[in-house]
């Protein structure tokens, strides 16, 4: 008999696995993306609880008072600078226990003028080879040192910014009541000048209002933000400034934390600051961020994971993982196109996964801003984040390509008054 034929396969062309491929790749940076918003909706409810917690009574009564050095680095802000130190002479705290000393670091301008008219205390520098807010902080808080001058802690407040006339009692209470490192809420001065103002006003609440309040509920280490900071003597001389990058603030607060201190946030102070109207007048401040952030992953991340698991710790861990949380920017970006990838390859649980997300974020945007108590123009702006997205995404894109900034370049200011910002 003769044997029967074999049959063989059809032939299947190799089309089909590019389309999985690319679902499997979409699928594995959208759950990386729903996992950040899980986190952030952690912190915003943990942030709802922040209030309810007793605060610590400070150590020495109510009469007790610390001995503050206000710093204020200056590079060039003549326009700005008298509104600055008006509203620190505005706070309520005894005048013998205070010292504003500005650092005129590198200045072309009357700044050093304009703050001896004021009537406090200037320090000119000049060092052109080393510019920054990081190298005037180091260079000032080492002559602060040397002089031997009598003080418990030392203040940072940004030359561009009004603070709330309760600044330094705050910090005073805090710090009396065991910390030794503090962050004040930083807030956006002009929500109402624009709508890309009030886009940064969002920005700025859940970045260093909602997510500090829910790390601070947490027991966890909230962060810097280079302006309203406050250390302790003894923490400086432990921890002595040597953070010099593009964000001396971040840098300085992983080495702490790697050290095993802890920041915490004082949400009734605040410090405010004036933003561009447009998008395009912050897009350099914003290139000189994102890049700072990405050296901070790279050089701080892994150092503060490994160390946090070698002991346990989940302050360190936390601290060198939160880097990785992408701008709401990004995850807007990222979820829409794999909703758009999901839609197109037909892969319901893509598409169900990033409408998810976007649900977990618009819930984190909107209850974040009720928490704050936004006004009511910063929700209309939300209308125009589209534009803001577009520019995050076309920025990183710059930034992954090797073009982004290399060293400490000033953001341009507009002439706008400088209002104090009351809590």
């Amino acid at each position: 008999m003769p044997a029967p034929p074999i049959s063989t396969p059809p032939f299947r062309s190799g089309r089909p696995a590019l389309p999985r491929l690319l679902c499997g790749v979409f699928l594995a940076l959208e759950s990386t993306l729903a996992l950040s918003m899980s986190y952030l909706l952690a912190l915003l409810l943990a942030a709802r609880d922040a209030g309810r917690v007793p605060s610590r009574p400070p150590a020495g009564g109510p009469e007790a008072r610390l001995r503050f050095v206000v710093l204020v680095p200056a590079h060039d802000e003549q326009g700005g600078i008298q509104a600055t130190l008006e509203s620190l002479a505005m706070c309520v705290y005894p005048s013998d226990a205070r010292r504003t000393v500005v650092i005129a670091d590198n200045c072309t301008d009357g700044t050093a003028a304009c703050a001896r008219e004021a009537g406090v205390e200037v320090w000119e520098r000049n060092d052109p080879a080393r510019r920054g807010k990081g190298f005037a902080l180091a260079w000032a808080l080492d002559r602060l040192h040397t002089q031997g001058d009598s003080f418990d802690a030392v203040v940072f407040v940004d030359a561009d910014c009004a603070v709330s006339p309760n600044l330094l009692s705050a910090i005073d209470r805090r710090l009396r009541s065991g910390a030794s490192a503090i962050q004040v809420n930083y807030l956006v001065a002009n929500p109402a000048a624009s709508h890309a103002a009030a886009l940064r006003f969002c920005g700025f609440a859940l970045m260093n209002t909602v997510r500090f309040l829910g790390k601070q509920r947490l027991g966890l280490s909230c962060g810097l933000v280079g302006t309203g900071m406050a250390f302790t003597k003894d923490l400086l001389v432990r921890e002595p400034w040597t953070a010099t990058g593009l964000v001396e603030d971040a840098e300085y607060h992983m080495r702490l934390v790697l050290a095993g201190e802890r920041t915490e946030f004082v949400p009734e102070a605040s410090v405010g600051s004036p933003i561009p109207t447009s998008l395009r007048g912050s897009s350099d401040q914003q290139a000189r961020w994102e890049q700072g952030r990405l050296q901070v992953i790279r050089h701080w991340s892994p150092r503060l994971v490994i160390a946090g698991l070698a002991r346990r710790d989940p302050i360190r861990v936390h601290a060198g993982l939160e880097w990785l949380v992408p701008p709401q920017s990004l995850i807007a970006a990222g979820s829409l196109a794999s909703a758009l990838v999901g839609m197109l390859l037909r892969s319901r649980r893509l598409a169900l996964l990033s409408c998810s997300t976007l649900l977990a974020q618009l819930t984190f945007v909107v209850a974040g801003l009720r928490l704050v108590g936004a006004p009511a123009h910063v929700y209309r702006s939300l209308l125009v984040a589209p534009a803001l997205v577009a520019r995050k995404v076309a920025l990183y894109a710059r930034l992954l390509s090797g073009r982004g900034p290399t060293s400490w370049v000033r953001t341009e200011r507009e002439e706008q008054p400088t209002a104090a910002v009351g809590r």
